[in-house]
C-alpha cells in the first residue's frame, strides 16, 4: 500500500507539473517576444540557455548534486538527440518565429504540438492511440485554432512566415520527447535541463555574435525581457517539464500544454495591449474543458 501510495503521489505532482510548465511558458513567450524583436533570434537561442545553465549549475553545486559521467556517457546518444532536437533545431525555430510573428499567436500556434507529439509515438514506439483520444485531442486543438486565429484566416506574409516557424519548432520539440523522456528518469530533471541548455548554447553563439549588430547590446529593455523569459521558461518551466515526463505520457504532457494561453494571452493584454476578440474566448473555454477530460484520462490509468 505504500508502494502503490507513493506511486500515486509521484503521478499527480508530475500532473501537476504538466499543468504549471505551460502557464509558465507561456507568459515566457510574451516576454521572450520582446526580446527577440529587440535583440536577434541567435541572442535568445543562445544567451538565454547559457545563462540558465549557470544559474541551474550552480543550484546543482549548492545542493550538493554531481554530475554523473558514467550515466552522461551511458546516455550520451539520448542527450545529443535532445540538444540538437530541442535546443538547436527547436529554439532557434521558435526564436525566428517570434522575431516575425505576435507573441500572443505564438502560444497559440505552440498548442499544434500534441498531434506531432502523437505522430512520433506511433511512428517510433507504434504505440496505439485511442479513437478517444484523438477526439480529446481534435477538439482541443480545434480550440486553440479559434483561440489563435480569431476565425480568420489572413494573407500570406511576414507573419505567416513567423507562424510557420513556429509550427516546425513544434516539429523538433515533439520529436525531443523521446529523448527527454529517457534522460529525465536516468539524469534527473535539473541535470538533463542544465547540459541541454550549456551545449545548445554555446553551438549557437558563435552565430549570436557574428549576426548581431552593435547596437542590441545597449538594448536594455531587450535584455530585460530576456531575463525575464530565461527564468521563467528555461530555468522554471523546462524543468517542471522534465520532472512531468519522469510520470506522466509524453502525450497528455504536451496537451496539457494547451492550458497555457489561458493565463498567456491575459498577460499579453496588459503587457501589450493584445486582446482576444469573442471567437478566441470560445476557443480558450474548448482548451480549458479538454484539458480537464485529459487530465482525468491519466488519473484513470494511474495504478
Amino acid at each position: 500500500m505504500f508502494t502503490i501510495g507513493n506511486k500515486m503521489k509521484a503521478h499527480h505532482w508530475g500532473l501537476i507539473f504538466a499543468a504549471v510548465s505551460p502557464i509558465a511558458s507561456s507568459i515566457a513567450t510574451v516576454f521572450g517576444g520582446g526580446a527577440v524583436k529587440l535583440l536577434n533570434p541567435f541572442i535568445t537561442a543562445s544567451f538565454g540557455p547559457l545563462l540558465a545553465a549557470v544559474i541551474l549549475f550552480a543550484t546543482l553545486f549548492i545542493r550538493g548534486s554531481k554530475l554523473s559521467l558514467q550515466q552522461i556517457k551511458k546516455h550520451h546518444k539520448d542527450l545529443i538527440f535532445l540538444i540538437i532536437s530541442r535546443q538547436i533545431l527547436g529554439q532557434l525555430s521558435f526564436s525566428i518565429g517570434l522575431s516575425l510573428t505576435d507573441s500572443i499567436k505564438a502560444i497559440f500556434f505552440t498548442k499544434a504540438e500534441p498531434y506531432f507529439v502523437l505522430f512520433w509515438y506511433w511512428v517510433f514506439a507504434r504505440e496505439k492511440v485511442r479513437p478517444k483520444h484523438l477526439s480529446l485531442l481534435s477538439l482541443h486543438i480545434f480550440g486553440a485554432i479559434l483561440l489563435s486565429t480569431g476565425g480568420k484566416l489572413g494573407s500570406l506574409g511576414r507573419a505567416q512566415l513567423g507562424d510557420l516557424f513556429i509550427i516546425m519548432a513544434m516539429i523538433f520539440f515533439a520529436l525531443s520527447y523521446f529523448p527527454a523522456t529517457k534522460l529525465a528518469k536516468n539524469l534527473g530533471a535539473t541535470q538533463t535541463n542544465s547540459l541541454m541548455l550549456l551545449t545548445g548554447g554555446l553551438v549557437i553563439l558563435p552565430f549570436a555574435i557574428v549576426f548581431s549588430n552593435p547596437t542590441v547590446w545597449s538594448q536594455t529593455l531587450g535584455w530585460t525581457y530576456l531575463l525575464l523569459a530565461t527564468i521563467i521558461f528555461f530555468i522554471f518551466s523546462l524543468t517542471l517539464w522534465f520532472a512531468s515526463l519522469k510520470t506522466v505520457k509524453g502525450w497528455i504532457v504536451s496537451a496539457l500544454r494547451s492550458l497555457g494561453p489561458l493565463v498567456g494571452a491575459p498577460f499579453a493584454y496588459f503587457l501589450f495591449r493584445e486582446s482576444l476578440n469573442s471567437t478566441q474566448i470560445v476557443g480558450g473555454i474548448i482548451v480549458l474543458i479538454t484539458s480537464f477530460f485529459i487530465a482525468r484520462e491519466h488519473l484513470k490509468n494511474i495504478k
